[in-house]
């Protein structure tokens, strides 16, 4: 399938005025990339962990030392006295596109994992996220096309893609997928509700799901926004679910199975707050002046309040998150008020107000998508591992809003361009170049 192809299968997820204009095309940044730097004197979050004062000395686009380093001198250095460095972010639910991928890096969202779309983009995202080149879009893992049964979800015309019957070999449906390229798999479980009841995966289908991609070595993670159905998956033996239940209030007894049995939960608090977290981005000063249209646009597209569901969503948060249960960040974007990149920066600040401290909120969106996806390479900032890192002023690990304030991002070790595609004729912002050269 096409590029085109793929935008048009993303963009079903949204109102059908999403079709206003082209989606802006981004050139390469021009911005120098040096063979290395020092980012010197600096608060570190290391994706679990908080050095307070440290240094980080990159080469060759990974990162070669770390934490409490001896002076030394350095061609290019970073003057990090102030600031807090930490890990590319990890949005674990995407669905994504390359021009999107591109606004998502500009917010500090170096790694997204897409949750259901064109296979056909695999091959190129694997080659990118191999590569310590400079880049200017997010690397990609991808679920390519999700397991779900004919009339289910995703349910929008232009989102063509296999789907089970009742006659279905599901092992075999599952080895084609995995033959595709997919890196894991995406079952739906989705009745749908009272008013709009759909069909959907029988429960040995996703029992059958979960087995075959378990054969295969590939995880298989579940949307499943209903309790019933979320509990159905856990005891299944999914490996995560990548939303929250929000109909009702999980039970102690709801809790302590999800412990029990290990899976990981993306809640996605951004797409159940119907808009609260997308007002809140557009208000942010420390936000506004980068975003692109695009990301304007899908920030803009509030629907109708429903304060109900965040609410139990984030009770249900709470009560996982206290019984031990992992919590990964993740915004379901572009779907309902959300924009790639920006609204994982609102997903973390739902997670502290869900009970989670600011610290464990980072370590949702850096180095436990990366433990439980098992992407070795980043999500931490570690000797050997990938220089994905983001520079904020002021420390996110006692005020979530700080991780806003973004001072420059690095991919692969090279500077991101933040200019928003709008005006990439203005000069850019003064002090995002190396100490000294204003900074």
């Amino acid at each position: 399938m096409t590029e085109p192809t793929t935008r048009r299968r993303v963009l079903w997820l949204l109102p059908a005025a999403a079709a206003w204009a082209a989606v802006p095309s981004f050139a390469d940044a021009a911005v120098p990339a040096p063979k290395g730097f020092l980012l010197r004197d600096v608060r570190i979050f290391d994706g679990r962990r908080v050095i307070e004062r440290g240094s980080v000395l990159v080469a060759g686009g990974h990162i070669v030392a770390a934490g409490r380093l001896p002076r030394m001198d350095h061609p290019v250095v970073y003057d990090g006295h102030g600031r807090t460095v930490l890990p590319g972010l990890i949005d674990s639910h995407v669905h994504s596109y390359p021009e999107g991928r591109a606004d998502a890096l500009r917010f500090g969202v170096t790694t997204e994992l897409d949750m259901m779309n064109d296979p056909a983009m695999i091959p190129a995202a694997r080659a990118q996220r191999r590569s310590a080149r400079k880049t200017t879009t997010a690397d990609l893992w991808s679920a390519g096309n999700g397991i779900s049964v004919p009339g289910g979800h995703p349910v929008n015309a232009g989102w063509e893609m296999p789907r089970v019957t009742a006659e279905t070999n599901i092992p075999r449906f599952i080895a084609e997928r995995a033959a595709e390229g997919s890196d894991y798999i995406k079952f739906v479980s989705e009745p749908g509700g009272a008013s709009f009841p759909l069909p959907t995966l029988t429960p040995r289908q996703i029992e059958q799901v979960i087995a075959a991609a378990h054969r295969l070595d590939l995880l298989a993670v579940g949307h499943a926004e209903k309790r019933s159905v979320f509990l159905h998956a856990v005891e299944a033996g999914t490996d995560g679910l990548v939303h929250v239940f929000w109909d009702v209030e999980a039970t102690a007894a709801d809790v302590r199975l999800v412990a029990r049995n290990g899976a990981f939960v993306v809640p996605t608090l951004s797409v159940i707050d119907f808009g609260v977290g997308a007002l809140e981005l557009l208000a942010d000063r420390r936000i506004t002046p980068w975003l692109s249209p695009e990301q304007e646009y899908f920030l803009s597209q509030i629907p109708a309040p429903r304060p109900e569901l965040l609410r139990v969503a984030m009770a249900n948060v709470r009560k996982l998150h206290e019984a031990g249960v992992p919590i990964l960040a993740g915004t379901d974007a572009p779907v309902r008020a959300n924009a790639y990149g920006v609204s994982m920066l609102m997903e973390v600040t739902h997670l502290t107000r869900a009970g989670l401290s600011p610290a464990e909120a980072l370590t949702a969106a850096t180095a436990a998508p990366a433990h439980h996806f098992g992407l070795t390479d980043r999500g931490r900032i570690a000797p050997g591992l990938r220089a994905d890192l983001v520079l904020v002023e002021g420390d996110p690990t006692s005020d979530i809003t700080a991780l806003r304030d973004i001072h420059t991002i690095w991919k692969n070790g090279h500077p991101v361009d933040r200019t928003p595609p709008s005006a990439r004729a203005s000069p850019p912002r003064a002090g995002v170049g190396p100490a000294g050269t204003g900074g």
